[in-house]
């Protein structure tokens, strides 16, 4: 596997990833705690020798309920936030390291190597001078509705732990290494673009928070056995709640909708929804609603081709949810048997 190289602490180039989107800038030790302090957790800041290198920057873009951020401070400094809030904090080092403590493990972090912070854990951290840190932040709750529960006896369920550190050198985590600054370097540099189209931001961080939940040890998941899932799924309750969310799928294909939000309104778990959905239609949701959504582009190339109107299949496609325009032209013509373009022509 080919790994995108990283920036090294000697690079001419000091621009940093995300300074589309800078947070704050500030050569104050205390100013600078204050700050991240607001956006992530309250925390001691200490500064080891001189502090005329210091100088913290923070850039931070905000996807939907998941937000990036990069973080430097040009010193060697400590950061003791105690026992953190209720989110996960993933942190790829972009260069430099860092030597966390978190609970009774203590672990080095740098190019190679990335970190998963839980919710609530005791940290502390010394980052090298020449760190900085990309770091995506997502709240507990949100996190948690995409993993798998661990059952126990007595019918209760916990949620699973992500191993503190995993190693960019194993291709899983390589791959959605690569992804992950992928789209921070995308969002650097056509964020403007992106984060005014509601569907793309969505797909984005559906992406990125699917592949970490992902990403937990193998050992701790226990599924059961399918027809051990699906069994008690009464052909009553499969037309009740497939019902529903056609039915809100219909009246909001326009809008950026997830499993989760369909699920919701059919008022079944998403993989309960996805089984029924198979019996029912033999498709997914998401099939459902991408081949509702093609249908509706296609009657509005045909509208405009009768009346002979200028319309742009690009803008069609966005307003009916396809942020990838590569995919809904290989949709299109997958099911239509043309391009889109040619449906405009009235051909």
């Amino acid at each position: 596997m080919t790994l995108q190289p990283l920036p090294s602490a000697g690079s001419a180039d000091r621009r940093h990833l995300l300074d589309s989107y800078p947070r704050m800038r500030s050569r104050s030790v205390d100013e600078a705690c204050q700050h991240v302090g607001r956006d992530l957790s309250p925390h001691l800041l200490e500064v080891n020798g001189a502090q005329r290198s210091f100088d913290a920057r923070h850039n931070r873009v905000t996807l939907r309920d998941l937000t990036l951020n990069v973080l430097s401070y040009g010193s060697d400094v400590v950061i003791d936030p105690g026992q953190r809030g209720d989110f996960y904090l993933v942190q790829f080092p972009l260069r430099g390291s860092a030597r966390l403590a978190c609970a009774s493990q203590d672990v080095l972090v740098d190019t190679d190597t990335m970190a998963v912070l839980r919710p609530h854990m005791p940290t502390r951290m010394h980052w090298s001078g020449d760190c900085a840190m990309l770091m995506l932040q997502v709240s507990g709750a949100v996190l948690h509705q995409r993993m798998p529960m661990i059952p126990r006896d007595g019918g209760s369920a916990v949620v699973p732990r992500f191993p503190l550190t995993q190693s960019r050198r194993d291709p899983a985590i390589g791959a959605w290494w690569q992804a992950t600054l992928d789209v921070a370097h995308n969002l650097d540099r056509f964020g403007a673009y992106w984060l005014r189209n509601p569907t793309a931001c969505t797909a984005m961080e559906d992406f990125l928070l699917q592949a970490l939940a992902n990403m937990l040890e193998s050992s701790e998941v226990q599924t059961p056995p399918e027809d051990v899932k699906t069994s008690f799924v009464l052909p009553a309750t499969q037309a009740r709640c497939v019902r529903r969310a056609c039915e809100y799928m219909n009246d909001h294909a326009y809008e950026s909708l997830r499993l989760d939000d369909i699920a919701r309104a059919a008022c079944v778990s998403p993989r309960t929804l996805e089984v029924s959905f198979r019996r029912v239609h033999q498709q997914t949701p998401l099939e459902y609603l991408r081949t509702l959504r093609l249908d509706r582009v296609r009657q509005a190339l045909q509208a405009a081709a009768c009346q002979c109107q200028s319309v742009s299949v690009t803008e069609l496609a966005l307003q009916n949810g396809f942020a990838h325009m590569g995919r809904f032209a290989a949709y299109y013509k997958q099911r239509f048997g043309c391009a889109p373009s040619a449906t405009l022509r009235g051909n």
